[in-house]
Order: structure tokens, then sequence, then C-alpha cells
């Protein structure tokens, strides 16, 4: 392919006219053209220029096919998604100085900023995130990368109480009858058809789980909408809900949500002064926490599959699930486990909840538990 019909084709992707390209490179339409029908060709001085507009290498500019880049791009994925937050962080940097137009790559960056640890970093992380998620918004025209930086973005805003923000994301974002995924799942046929309908089973059981815990803690004219008692019976539900789920209580890594909906309660009984039970939730919590704990010792930062596709290693089979619900062992080609243990312990999030001060009053209890 020859350098005006790569420059062409890289146009189009941009959805960029000749005259808007012509404009940033301050030079008429007409030379945009020339340069497109082959009876021109831009000064080696350009190409530095033409490779920042376009996102790409002077490689790809001079000739070597697209989807070199576009596989450049992937192995880099790959490789950061092996590493802890932290360590991807470094690399889709370096990947976004020689791609400085991959939306593909911000959006990655700006989802391994959001890692645990590091307190004194976080606003400057967190403004760094808002700024790529913006710039994708505004840049892409890849409908899912778009959604992805919208998702994330209203989320953020409303954490931080900016909630117009917020509002303007959502009312801007189109509301489609069916998603990407349920299409994949109408297309697919056999093996693929039971992957897919797994997957959306698992993750409906999540975030039901995920619904109950929070819709608890939902204020109204600043007052929890529910009382201790009524929480306590919604969260109570949670634990249950993964006993049906999961046999033999076989929660292994997917049991944070168990440790969560225990401490929860344990701060509603420790309102209402029931040291019984709280203190029994308390231990439950601990106990799920130091399972967790357990389950990824041993395994390093990155991705797991069933099968040793894309190089990724396979889970360990003492960590894998015994419930078909939760991890059939269909051998299909694709990543079942993340591993991202930046950060504290789930024990050690767990002792810091109870550090608050309506444990108080059975905090010798508690002291003993731990030890």
């Amino acid at each position: 392919m020859s350098i005006g019909s790569t420059i062409k084709k890289l146009r189009h992707e941009h959805d960029m006219t000749q005259e808007q390209l012509a404009e940033l490179l301050n030079m008429t339409s007409a030379a945009i053209s020339a340069w497109e029908c082959d009876r021109n060709s831009p000064d080696i001085s350009q190409i530095p220029l033409l490779s920042h507009i376009f996102g790409v290498s002077a490689d790809v500019l001079l000739g070597i096919d697209l989807s070199v880049q576009e596989e450049k791009i992937e192995s880099i994925i790959v490789e950061a998604e092996k590493c802890s937050s932290k360590e991807a962080v470094n690399i889709y940097r370096l990947a976004l100085a020689e791609y400085p137009a991959s939306y593909t790559l911000m959006l990655n960056l700006a989802r391994s900023l959001d890692y645990s640890g590091e307190p004194e970093t976080y606003n400057i992380r967190l403004k760094e995130r808002i700024a790529l998620y913006e710039k994708i918004r505004e840049g892409t025209k890849d409908a899912y990368t778009k959604n992805c930086a919208e998702g994330w973005l209203c989320r953020i805003y409303i954490n931080q109480g900016q909630r117009d923000k917020a509002r303007q994301i959502a009312e801007s974002v189109p509301n489609f009858m069916f998603s990407h995924n349920d299409f994949e799942l109408m297309l697919a046929q056999g093996k693929e058809k039971i992957y897919n309908m797994h997957y959306k089973i698992e993750e409906n059981f999540a975030s039901l789980c995920d619904d109950i815990c929070f819709i608890t803690m939902i204020e109204v004219d600043g007052k929890t909408f529910f009382t201790h008692e009524q929480a306590i019976s919604m969260l109570e539900k949670i634990p249950r809900l993964y006993e049906v789920f999961y046999e033999n209580e076989d929660y292994l890594g997917d049991g944070v949500m168990v440790s969560l909906a225990y401490t929860r309660m344990a701060e509603h009984y420790a309102e209402l002064k029931d040291a019984n039970n709280a203190i029994r939730c308390f231990v439950s919590a601990l106990e799920n926490a130091k399972k967790v704990d357990a389950y990824y010792e041993g395994l390093d930062n990155g991705f797991y599959g069933i099968t040793d596709i894309w190089d990724y290693p396979q889970i360990p089979q003492e960590k894998r699930h015994t419930s078909i619900l939760a991890n059939p062992d269909f051998d299909y080609p694709t990543c079942t486990l993340c591993v991202d243990k930046d950060g504290e312990s789930q024990v050690q999030r767990c002792i810091k909840d109870f550090s608050h001060s309506r444990f108080d009053f059975i905090r010798n209890e508690i002291k003993k538990s731990i030890t």
C-alpha cells in the first residue's frame, strides 16, 4: 500500500475530511488530494506530525500493514494484564508514547490507574483518569470504547458529588433495546452459546448480590432508608445465595462479597448494641476474608484461564470451583480469573472496617477474635 493510500485509509478511519487534515498540517486540501492520488508524497519532515495526528508509527505510514499496529497494541495489553495494576500503568504509558491516539490504550491506562494503596497519589491519579475518560468520550468513534469511558466517568462524578455532570453523561448515552452482549448471545451456537449463557448467569448473580448490599446503604433525606433490622434481613440473604450458587461453601476468591455482607451486618448489630450477633458476624467476616487471602496466596498477578490459550497460565485444579454454575470446565478458550493483589489484603481491610468507634463496646472481644 502506498503512503498516499495509507493516509487516505487513516483519514477515513478517523472520520476526518481532507480539509480538516490540511488545516492541521497548515496546507491546502488540494495538496492532501495529491498525496492520496499518489501524484505527490509528503516531505520527510511531515511524517512525525502525520504519525502524531493518526496515532501510528512512522513504519505504518511508510507502508507496513495497519494490522501490525493493532497486533502490537493487543500484545501490549496481554502483557500488561499479566502484571499488577501499578506495573501496568508504566506499560501503558510507554505504549501511548508510541501510539498516542490509541483510545484502547487510554482506556486500559485509565482503568489501571484505579489501584488500591498509595492514598497520597489518589487525587492525582483520579484527575488523570477523568482527563483520559473525557478524551476518549470526545474523540473515539468506537461505540464500545466510548460507552466504557462514559460509564466509568459517570461513576466517578457521582462519587465526587458532581451529579449534574454525571446526569449530562447519562442523558447523552443512547437507550438501546439490545446490547452488544445480547446480540452475541443470540448469534452464538453450541459450546459458544453455553459459555455466553454461563457468563451471563455468573454476572447476574454477582450483580444481584452487589445490589442487595448497596440498597441497604442508600440514604434518603440524610438517613438510611431501611431500618437496621430490615437491612440485616436483606444482607442475611447474600450468604444464603452463595450457598445455593456454589457447592460446599466453595466460594474461593469470590468470598469477598460474603465477607462484606457479614461486615455490614455486624455494623447494624453494633448500632443496635447487640454484642453477641455483632461479634458473630465479625468472626464470620474475618473467616471469609482469611479464605479469600488463602485462595490468592501463591498466585501471581494477572489473568488465568481454564486452557493455556493466549499464553495465559491455567488455573490450578485446586483453585477451581466445584460448582458448574460458578466455573464450568468446558475447556472453553477464555480467561476465567483475574488476580490483582495490590494494596491491602482482605483481612487487613476487614480489620480496618472494624476499627470504627461503633465497635468500641465490644473492642476487647474483637481483639480476642483477631489473635
